[in-house]
């Protein structure tokens, strides 16, 4: 036993496991993993359209220069950490990314932005790209579902996503064990901190959950631990912040990325419940906007609290405003990403679906999250009162959607124009990846 798998066992089995060359990864995971992809690169094409992304693109050249590295849904180059970082960006920027319930969060915002624009740099295989999506997800997941409940002050996926970025790059970088272990400790270490409870997203924050800076620091973190840059390795073994058979249970037995989520509604996945139950009653009844007299929600407390302002004060903030969310699913019958715009902030139909709309904190969903997001839906007309329960949210880990489901999800975003990318994402062509123009 070597000197760093004495004093770190647990950090030491898990970058052995990260660089194994004996993954039992089968066709039906490598599908998922393009399904998890395709999805991912859809959003990031809607994402380019957020008024995030547009402020913070302004600056590219004076943060990363110039470079040949495509920013999705764009004609923008960049660095290949300027592309990982706007990719990221673009992806989290929507909140209609994909994610995972034990991780409550979204691990492949920060996964796939890396596995595809370092792995088309090196000029990576497709299966490895899709490879290192797995092993990254499931790494990721892991050291979010293994914190301690009790000292955990912050869901948001920056505080534990540079894992993920981290292992993606490590391994199509193919480093060893060694700097693996320090790729992982440093991408810890120096993940974002985040503000604790619901502050750092209900008050309409462009840097949200923090998904890019944690991608941008993973990714730096393998970059330094490839030419030796070490990281306080001790950081699992030495400390008492996480569950540790969490770490390593079963490591490599099952994927965890086959268990994810997706997303129908462009909002925070709290709220999807709530929000699957509004359009349930909206596509049963004759509702008419002006014959809502009261909107009664029974949510968990997570959920009602991240309405920061009675009314949403910016486009960032609507998407955890679950009166808002609601307003639009009344109004449009969805909720897509364009419907965050300050021309409905200022809607009078939507402000006054909000005016009409009562949150109500509910025990027995608060003791369901956050395996379950449960919600329910009273709505009272002058004829009528109409509610509906949702347990689960749609599109879940025993619900999800098929391919036809996914990809009119992603060609709503992209554009019909391509629909190429989202077939070569398809291609069973390990060389594929060099065919996507504009990617």
């Amino acid at each position: 036993m070597n000197n760093l798998q004495s004093k770190a066992p647990i950090l030491y089995q898990i970058a052995e496991f990260i660089q194994s060359d004996k993954h039992l990864i089968n066709k039906e995971t490598l599908h998922q993993s393009k399904r998890v992809s395709a999805d991912t690169i859809g959003v990031a094409f809607s994402g380019t359209k957020t008024e995030a992304f547009k402020l913070a693109i302004e600056n590219i050249d004076k943060l990363f220069g110039k470079g040949i590295n495509t920013i999705w849904g764009t004609n923008v180059k960049s660095t290949l950490l300027g592309a990982v970082f706007y990719n990221s960006l673009a992806i989290s920027s929507t909140d209609f990314d994909e994610g995972h319930r034990k991780a409550v969060g979204h691990p492949a915002s920060m996964v796939v932005p890396v596995a595809f624009t370092l792995g088309k740099s090196l000029n990576c295989s497709y299966d490895k790209i899709l490879k290192a999506i797995v092993i990254a997800y499931e790494i990721a997941t892991r050291f979010s579902h293994a914190r301690i409940s009790s000292k955990i002050d912050t869901y948001s996926s920056g505080r534990w996503g540079a894992t993920g970025a981290a292992t993606v790059a490590a391994y199509l970088l193919d480093l060893d064990t060694k700097k693996t272990m320090h790729a992982l400790s440093n991408a810890w270490i120096l993940s974002p901190t985040m503000l604790g409870g619901s502050t750092d997203v209900s008050t309409g924050s462009m840097s949200k959950e923090g998904v890019a800076w944690a991608t941008q620091s993973g990714f730096q973190s393998a970059l330094l631990a490839e030419k030796g840059f070490v990281g306080p390795y001790s950081f699992i073994d030495d400390h008492e912040d996480f569950e540790k058979d969490k770490l390593t249970e079963n490591l490599g037995h099952s994927w965890l990325i086959n268990s994810n989520y997706f997303k129908p509604y462009a909002c925070c996945r709290w709220l999807h419940a709530a929000v699957n139950a509004c359009e349930i009653i909206k596509s049963e009844n004759d509702l008419k906007l002006n014959d809502i007299e009261h909107i009664e929600i029974e949510t968990f407390g997570r959920a009602k609290n991240l309405v920061g302002s009675f009314f949403p004060e910016n486009p960032v903030q609507a998407q955890f405003h679950l009166p808002f969310v609601i307003a639009c699913m009344l109004k449009f019958g969805h909720v897509l990403p364009e419907h965050f715009c300050e021309e409905n902030l200022n809607n009078k139909n939507i402000k006054e679906l909000i005016n009409k709309t009562v949150l109500v904190e509910k025990e027995k969903y608060n003791e369901a999250f956050p395996e379950k997001l449960p919600s329910s839906v009273t709505i009272k007309t002058s004829g009528s009162t109409c509610k509906e329960e949702v347990l689960t949210a749609p599109w879940d880990a025993d619900c999800q959607p098929s391919d036809k489901e996914l990809s009119a999800k992603f060609l709503l975003q992209s554009g019909e124009k391509n629909q190429h990318i989202w077939n070569i994402l398809f291609s069973n062509k390990a060389e594929s990846l060099k065919n996507i123009k504009h990617f």
